[in-house]
């Protein structure tokens, strides 16, 4: 007779860690509805706990970063909430090593669960940063779970994330670790920050798998997607969503599963120890919830691939503040969505959490063209492990139309910048922000004293109420 066992899902949480309105498609219009809280999501999984034998509760990564009070705290606000959660385990993304090796490694021991990952190495010694994998023992089954954390950070995050350690996507590492555990367990399941289509290559690459419980691209999956013998499912983000996959097992193989992304409703009841911890944590922010510092027409979100409100915000401020040819932005996932209405001062931190340091830049049209093109190509690559993860580069200024299966480098049809074509001769001011946009530029870039939370606050006051008036400038042919 088969044995059950229930595992649950979150990932990419980014910090929102309370209920909160979050976005919603009905039709084709944005709705915004109250969801989320780690309160509740604990309570679900403490009462399934405790009325089933084998239950697992995984988190997918994007932890320790979103928020103010994860950014302020460096991660240690989180810390007192996760100590309380019903976790067996958790894999980091490619934002929990935000505060730099040393930190993440202090983060990881204050947990009560293991911190997993085999793709990531100390780059001093060439030894696991983490640990790779864990053999849990239930009634009756034995669960082999294998951590992959997110395989490309040298290349799509600042250097600062990455110094002291090396990563790989891992797939060599997983083939190695399945045979050394296949003969001892019942099944092998992978939490993964890879994103969804890599997770799904790798499923058809590696035998013996499963699960994989996927993360990082943030996709509400309520199909699972099955692949050489691998069901492979997505949680959404932001808390506002558990995923719940109920599975018989027998002889090494599951006979019958079901599979449920829940909503985490505004009616769900909430753990009491997780809420107060958590309105502990946010307390010292209620003066920045308070503090009305401007007000949209909109709702400002990061639900669409080419272009979205809450980032055209974002580059219309720096176009507004700064005389320049074009704004850009990275086409982050992170952000709870904010309603039509007041815009509070803790609403732009939970927009652009790492308020990085305003810059501009000259740049000769081809050099402009081509850093497009890297951008086209890290996010609709043909192999899904050459896809870096993220939107399309957000901007103002700007208007493409572009073919997302054309070849590498020739996806671009038109180029304007304003109302003329893109001269390949000509050079172009750029004003932005951080690190992670135009990476291969640097030494060109030059820095303003100037944060990106106090220009937009200074666009809300001079410009009014945000109303989008130049959308659609990024369209696919």
């Amino acid at each position: 007779m088969g044995k059950k066992i229930t595992i649950f899902q979150q990932n990419d949480t980014h910090g929102c860690i309370d209920m909160h309105d979050e976005f919603y498609w009905q039709g084709s219009q944005p709705i915004l509805r109250k969801a989320g809280g780690l309160a509740k999501i604990n309570q679900y999984v403490k009462k399934v706990k405790e009325e089933k034998e084998n239950v697992l509760f995984f988190d997918g990564g994007d932890l320790f970063h979103g928020t103010l009070p994860l950014i302020e705290s460096r991660g240690e606000a989180l810390i007192p909430i996760l100590q309380q959660m019903e976790l067996d385990g958790f894999v980091p993304g490619n934002w929990d090593y935000a505060y730099g090796k040393e930190k993440l490694e202090k983060l990881v021991e204050q947990l009560p669960f293991p911190a997993l990952a085999c793709n990531v190495q100390d780059a001093n010694n060439g030894n696991p940063f983490l640990t790779p994998y864990m053999i849990k023992e239930m009634t009756g089954i034995k669960v082999g779970v294998i951590g992959l954390t997110y395989g490309h950070e040298e290349k799509t995050m600042p250097e600062s994330f990455t110094k002291g350690l090396s990563f790989s996507l891992g797939v060599e590492e997983v083939k190695e670790i399945i045979r050394e555990i296949e003969a001892q367990v019942d099944l092998i399941v992978i939490v993964s920050h890879l994103g969804l289509s890599l997770d799904v290559k790798l499923a058809s690459m590696v035998e013996r798998v499963d699960l994989i419980l996927s993360g990082h691209s943030h996709d509400r999956v309520t199909r699972p997607i099955t692949t050489n013998g691998t069901i492979v499912v997505q949680a959404g983000s932001n808390s506002a969503f558990l995923g719940r996959l109920d599975l018989v097992v027998e002889n090494k193989e599951i006979m019958s599963f079901d599979y449920q992304l829940l909503d985490v409703e505004e009616q769900w009841k909430a753990d009491p120890i997780i809420q107060e911890l958590v309105a502990s944590a946010l307390q010292p922010y209620d003066g920045m919830m308070n503090d009305i510092v401007g007000s949209t027409d909109e709702i400002l979100h990061r639900m669409t691939l080419q272009e979205a409100p809450m980032d055209k915000l974002i580059t219309n401020a720096y176009l507004h503040n700064y005389g320049a040819d074009i704004a850009l932005s990275h086409g982050w996932r992170y952000g709870p969505p904010i309603g039509k209405g007041p815009v509070t001062l803790y609403d732009l931190h939970s927009i652009i959490p790492t308020n990085p340091n305003i810059f501009t830049m000259e740049i000769e049209g081809h050099n402009l063209r081509k850093a497009m093109e890297n951008n086209l190509e890290m996010v609709h690559a043909k192999d899904p492990f050459d896809q870096k993860g993220g939107y399309v580069l957000r901007s103002s200024g700007l208007s493409l139309t572009y073919k997302p299966y054309s070849p590498k480098g020739y996806r671009i049809q038109t180029f304007h910048v304003g109302k003329e074509a893109l001269n390949d001769h000509k050079t172009y001011k750029i004003v932005s922000a951080g690190a992670q946009i135009l990476k291969g530029y640097e030494d060109a870039k030059v820095y303003h004293e100037a944060f990106s939370i106090e220009v937009i606050q200074s666009f809300l006051r001079d410009a009014g109420a945000f109303k989008l008036k130049d959308n659609h400038q990024i369209i696919t042919v």
